[in-house]
């Protein structure tokens, strides 16, 4: 209610309309109502007049109260998607938006996760050809530790053996092994969301219970947006704590 007075406060003219027509709308019913039985027609012209105004006085509070539930819906909505910096969301984690990003590579990759076997069977191909041919591009690897009780549960919330996951961080390892700009770290603790920066472009996605994470949901956030900087310090936070490999 608070919010809808000072929404009134914004539409003052609209606002003294209503409660002026309102005014008049009883000013003359009550005329009507209170005028000697002689003047019967001119009575019923009155109250039929004052009631047409104090109807469309509601009218017009109704389109208020209709307006400001709107606008007051699209300010929280504009809130979430504007400042927090939705772009878009996806039901899944294997994304053709990915393709051009990755062909049109020019600065760097952040990425976390438990196996990356995704990512690997994707793109290790096209990644490793332009490593090795510009060495501006920088791509630094968070694995959650194969061997880590934290990688261990995951396995098993996914119904995966955890040997698959130390497979693929070996193999991972030995196809990019010698090229100085990729750097790949572990950490021994559970990642809370997978976080994947293609240059300024930024994805994230829950890893959910019982859950596999290829089926999870993914947001894509933009640059200069408040999410984007928050995931981007995560990922951050967990690298300078993070181990080489």
């Amino acid at each position: 209610m608070k919010a809808f007075i000072q929404y009134l406060g914004y539409k003052s003219v609209y606002v003294l309309i209503t409660v002026i027509t309102l005014m008049l709308g009883y000013f003359l019913i009550d005329k009507g109502i209170n005028l000697p039985d002689t003047q019967g027609k001119t009575s019923n012209i009155l109250v039929s007049i004052g009631t047409s105004l104090v109807a469309t006085a509601i009218v017009l509070f109704l389109d208020l109260w209709k307006n400001f539930s709107v606008d007051h819906l699209m300010a929280k909505t504009d809130n979430i998607i504007n400042i927090g910096g939705f772009e878009k969301v996806y039901k899944k984690r294997d994304l053709d938006r990915y393709d051009d990003l990755m062909e049109n590579l020019g600065k760097g990759i952040d990425i976390c996760g438990y196996s990356l076997g995704g990512f690997f069977e994707s793109f290790s191909l096209t990644l490793r050809a332009k490593l090795q041919v510009h060495s501006n591009i920088k791509v630094r690897v968070i694995f959650v530790n194969p061997r880590s009780e934290a990688a261990k549960k995951r396995a098993e919330i996914e119904g995966k053996n955890i040997e698959l996951y130390k497979q693929k961080f070996e193999t991972f390892k030995t196809f990019y092994a010698g090229i100085a700009n990729m750097e790949i770290k572990t950490v021994d603790f559970p990642i809370s969301s997978m976080i994947f920066r293609i240059d300024s472009v930024l994805f994230i996605g829950p890893h959910f219970y019982q859950h596999q994470s290829k089926a999870t949901h993914t947001f894509e956030l933009r640059k200069d947006s408040y999410l984007f900087k928050e995931y981007q310090e995560e990922f951050e936070r967990m690298w300078d704590d993070a181990i080489p490999t």
